[in-house]
């Protein structure tokens, strides 16, 4: 009787530590010469009635947006199911910014037990293309999971033959943007092998690369991409109307309102416009915000001591300083930059997980630069482009009711070229604006007055490090940072520092050589713009270098138990 309840005790005990989990999470990719790849995911669960009782689901997201703030859509084709080798029912839905596959039926509850799918499905726009390599950054798991995945492992092949030797591969695991290495190897039959070399806790996942030369797969055309972001099979006849319809409203409407006001006498200053930032100056200049606009505002920040820019590895990571009691006077734009930033910690780095953080930022310092100088210095005249665009939406839906033609895929572009180019050309300084510029100009020619040149200059400032710090963001806001640098260097390579080290930025922790001065500025802000413009990127955009993190690249999402 004793022993019978003893095993009693260890039976219950064994029953009641048995819970829902992911025991081993496998997928087969294969990628194929078309750029489209075939998914195949083995997944073994425990089923105790809890969560799964129906059978599970899961999550897969298709929507993504690009550096352009475009959308982004993955093709996401569903196929096959099997539950512990019989076909099982299953059926796919909208679901945030993807979609949601339910594996099982809502009218039948799953036997507890171990029980193991295996679901197929074919994805497409997942590749990246560069200069000499393609790759697929696949997301296996990803972090949505409600379980944890006591193994998760993954295999590429491919539908063509690349050298072995030639393959790159990279594999990570963790929390989303984590940079802790998963296991990656090639196998005997020449296919990449990925594996996690732990339990993946909630939230956790497994991610890979793989990089092979470039003429294997057919890397889609730039008719092709159009083609993806506008319609497809336009009627050319229609198409070609409505670019001509749009060119004889524009030409005389530029005459009239786009043509800017005539340019001052430009004259060498010594100090910026009064009053302007570096990214000011540059959002009037351009009359429109870009990412350089952000950079000056960064550099300026950092010259002023909010901030640190460090470098380590590639990997750029702004660090809030504390200025002291003399806090300098942040301009427009600037304090707004300066809060989205460190609104959440001490520390951002510029990575694609930040991209909201970052975003947010780019969104605070553009908004604030336009309420303060659009209208005041400058016009879009963006109202004038509204017909141009009507007539153009207009003969594009007539023509796809007509019919689909390859051939006028090229004349919706050149209609969109069009509007762009006008749309550019409609934009005018005003009056304010051009004494402006004016000013800038006269600021810009200082600055990048060639050294030999400069006795020509009447009392200039005297060159020193202070000098150097406080325009440098002006001059990567005019375009001119190597130039104004070189006209230093020889001042910077006489300078030494404490222990007779060479000059170094205290605002700047990361590779700094002062005797080249000008390749290592034009390095440093080149740097720092790259990862500001590449922390929003969309599957496929990452660079094939061979770095990387958790979670990156198409694939990902999660599951759960229904």
């Amino acid at each position: 009787m004793k022993w019978r309840f003893l095993g009693l005790l260890i039976f219950a005990a064994g029953f009641a530590s048995a819970d829902e989990r992911i025991l081993t999470y496998h997928s087969d990719i294969l990628v194929r010469e078309d750029g489209w790849i075939e998914v195949a995911e083995t997944i073994r669960v425990r089923a105790e009635g809890q969560q799964i009782r129906r059978g599970i689901y899961r999550d897969y997201p298709t929507d993504y947006k690009d550096n352009f703030g475009n959308r982004f859509e993955v093709i996401y084709e569903p196929r096959s199911l099997t539950r512990d080798g019989r076909p099982e029912t299953f059926k796919s839905e909208k679901y945030h910014n993807g979609m949601r596959t339910y594996f099982g039926s809502s009218d039948r509850l799953l036997e507890p037990g171990e029980h193991v799918y295996v679901y197929h499905y074919a994805a497409g726009r997942m590749l990246g293309y560069f200069a000499d390599k393609d790759e697929l950054w696949w997301n296996v798991t990803g972090d949505g999971w409600t379980f944890p995945i006591d193994s998760a492992s993954a295999a590429v092949t491919f539908s063509f033959d690349p050298p072995v030797e030639s393959l790159e591969i990279d594999a990570w695991q963790g929390s989303r943007g984590s940079k802790e290495q998963a296991d990656a190897g090639i196998g005997d039959a020449g296919q990449a092998i990925y594996r996690a070399t732990r339990t993946l806790g909630l939230n956790e996942q497994l991610s890979l690369s793989v990089r092979w030369p470039k003429g294997f797969v057919t890397e889609p055309t730039a008719l092709k991409k159009l083609t993806w972001l506008l319609a497809d099979n336009l009627n050319l006849l229609i198409a070609l109307a409505g670019l001509i319809a749009m060119l004889s409203y524009y030409v005389p409407v530029w005459k009239n309102y786009g043509r800017d006001p005539p340019q001052g006498v430009i004259f060498a200053r010594y100090e910026p416009p009064d009053g302007f930032s570096p990214a000011s100056l540059r959002y009037v200049a351009n009359m429109g915000y870009d990412n350089k606009v952000m950079t000056a505002g960064v550099i300026s920040l950092a010259v002023k001591g909010c901030l640190r820019i460090d470098e380590d590895g590639g990997e750029q990571t702004l660090v809030r300083r504390q200025p002291g009691n003399d806090a300098p006077v942040l301009a427009t734009g600037e304090k707004e930059l300066y809060e989205a930033l460190f609104r959440d910690s001490g520390r951002v780095t510029l990575v694609n997980d930040n991209h909201v953080l970052v975003g947010d930022a780019r969104s605070a310092h553009k908004k604030s630069l336009r309420r303060d100088y659009y209208k005041r210095f400058f016009e879009t005249n963006g109202m004038l482009n509204l017909p141009a665009v009507l007539i153009s939406v207009i003969a594009s839906l007539v023509a796809l009711g007509v019919g689909p033609s390859f051939g006028v895929v090229t004349t919706i572009a050149l209609m969109l070229l069009t509007i762009v180019i006008f749309a550019i050309l409609m934009k005018r300084p005003t009056g304010l604006g051009r004494a402006l510029l004016d000013e800038a100009a006269g600021f810009r020619e200082y600055l990048e007055v060639a050294e030999k040149d400069e006795l020509n200059l009447r009392n200039p400032p005297e060159k020193t490090p202070q000098l150097f710090e406080r325009y440098l963001p002006f001059a990567l806001a005019l375009g001119v940072e190597q130039q104004w640098a070189e006209r230093f260097s020889q001042i910077f390579a006489a300078l030494k520092g404490r222990n007779d080290a060479a000059w170094h930025p205290a605002w700047y922790n990361g590779t700094w050589n002062s005797l080249d001065l000008s390749v290592n500025t034009a390095s440093m802000s080149g740097n720092l713009g790259s990862a500001i413009s590449s922390s929003v990127s969309p599957p496929g955009s990452s660079s094939a270098s061979g770095g990387g993190f958790s979670g990156g690249g198409g694939g990902g999402g999660g599951g759960g138990g229904w």
